[in-house]
């Protein structure tokens, strides 16, 4: 009865490791489908982003050198203004 006992520990420890290891061998094999999937949508996005042409520039865009040039001319004015009264 010993022996059988043993006997089972022993193949129940192996398939266990054997277990183990299909798990560790499928979280590998998905990590590297992800690595791949990754690498292959950077290279998709990097093609595209070659080939299609740059958007127009939007008139309405928020441009910061325009808008300062409006202010300092806004500003110009209103001391035109007041020097003037």
């Amino acid at each position: 009865m010993d022996k059988l006992k043993t006997a089972l520990t022993l193949i129940a420890v192996i398939l266990v490791a054997l277990v183990a290891l299909a798990a560790i061998g499928f979280v590998y094999t998905a990590l590297q489908f992800l690595l791949l999937f990754g690498i292959i949508c950077l290279g998709a996005v990097m093609v595209l982003r070659f080939l299609m042409k740059p958007s127009p520039r939007q008139l309405d865009a928020p441009d910061p050198e325009r808008e300062l040039r409006k202010v300092e001319r806004t500003l110009e004015e209103y001391k035109r203004k007041h020097l003037l009264k």
